[in-house]
């Protein structure tokens, strides 16, 4: 691979998944909120439970 080549043979810049049959599937700016808004709502605060259980190692 070479870095210092000026030409880029693919005008993509992005990143992408590979889906089960092999193909390329761009990584959107929708797919990026939606993963985000995901985890907004699925997130929970650590416990005090988990909280002891970690300082204890």
């Amino acid at each position: 691979m070479n870095l210092n080549n000026t030409t880029s043979p693919s005008p993509f810049h992005g990143a992408a998944i590979i889906d089960e049959q092999g193909r390329e599937i761009p990584i959107t700016e929708e797919m990026i909120q939606r993963a985000c808004e995901h985890l907004e709502n699925h997130w929970q605060y650590p416990t005090a439970q988990f909280n002891r259980a970690q300082k204890d190692g």
